[in-house]
């Protein structure tokens, strides 16, 4: 059985090779004006040339945190760490921001700089699918960002991509620093408000230890002291003039005691918002790269597409091919017809 399979294919095969040399003439005529008509083809495609840039996404961790928070986690997560997939993803998404495609858009003039009637009514469709052809982002492998553009002009291919990566980072810092500042005006207000707030128990004790009372545990120690020696004396003028301390220091006492222990819990408060104003201050001003650029783009010196060889190549066979197939079928409508 094997056999008879082997010998059926042989004899496929070699009947498969008689037709295509009886049928040469056409099937080289179609190769050749494949061959031709492919070449001339190429040649008028306008070459396109492309520029990369790869880059690492930066730590997301905040600055002041790392630099300036005491209880920050420099050693676990720092400024000088890139980020992991979740840094990529975040700046995959930033990188299709309307912020950075109007830019583009504006700088380079691309409606007319893809030739695009800037009064169409499509022509917003038509020239997003004209940068969606033309500039591309991917996840590589190694978790880096790579852009990567094409267009007819080296230049401008090397100047988008190397702004595109440049745009990302300002729309970052403008998402951030928009949050930062508003962060910083809250701690700020608040934290000026507790030192206004500080200031005024401290003048209010200023003002107690004026009457007389400035220590109340260790006077109202001495006093109750004194009192006492002084009745076991006998010194009435002594015991009238302690009787009156101890009644003043009975009457401001409490509020001494009071604005005592709150003046310290506030002064622990205004340490830590302190800290928290001096980090929002930094986050608000601030303007970090985001990224860490391994490659910036540079001017292509050779095209990348199109690749007149591959072209001619592929042509070629696929017109050869749809020839041969075309002939084979007729020779079997032909065979059933008689």
């Amino acid at each position: 059985m094997k056999k008879s399979t082997e010998t059926d294919l042989n004899f496929n095969t070699t009947n498969l090779l008689l037709f295509m040399y009886s049928k040469r003439k056409p099937l080289i005529i179609v190769s050749i004006l494949a061959f031709v008509i492919s070449i001339l083809v190429s040649l008028l495609i306008t070459p396109r040339f492309r520029s990369t840039v790869i880059f690492f996404p930066a730590s997301s961790t905040s600055i002041s945190n790392a630099l300036i928070s005491t209880s920050g986690s420099y050693g676990e997560k720092g400024i000088l760490q890139f980020g992991e997939e979740e840094e990529t993803e975040k700046l995959l998404q930033i990188l299709y921001s309307d912020e950075i495609r109007d830019f583009l858009i504006a700088k380079y003039d691309l409606f007319d700089h893809y030739n695009i009637d800037p009064d169409s009514k499509y022509r917003y469709t038509q020239l997003f699918n004209i940068m969606k052809n033309n500039i591309s982002f991917r996840k590589t492998e190694y978790m880096s960002v790579e852009i990567e553009v094409l267009d007819t002009d080296p230049e401008i291919a090397a100047g988008m991509g190397n702004d595109i990566a440049a745009m990302l980072d300002s729309t970052i810092n403008r998402m951030r620093k928009r949050r930062a500042v508003e962060a910083y005006q809250i701690v700020k207000k608040e934290y000026f408000a507790l030192q206004t707030e500080i200031k005024e128990v401290e003048d209010s004790l200023k003002q107690i230890g004026e009457m007389g009372v400035y220590d109340y545990e260790s006077q109202s120690a001495g006093l109750n002291e004194a009192y006492l020696k002084a009745v076991s004396e006998g010194n009435t003028f002594l015991t009238g003039k302690l009787e009156e301390q101890i009644k003043k220091l009975g009457k401001y006492g409490g509020t001494y005691l009071f604005l005592k222990e709150f003046l310290e819990n506030e002064s622990a408060r205004l340490s830590d918002l302190k800290e928290k104003f001096v980090q929002a201050k930094v986050d608000s001003e601030q303007n970090l790269p985001h990224t860490f650029i391994v490659n910036e783009a540079k001017v292509a010196e050779k095209k990348a597409y199109p690749r007149r060889t591959l072209i001619v190549i592929t042509s070629t066979m696929s017109a050869f091919l749809l020839a041969l197939l075309l002939l084979i079928a007729a020779e079997s409508v032909l065979r059933e017809q008689t």
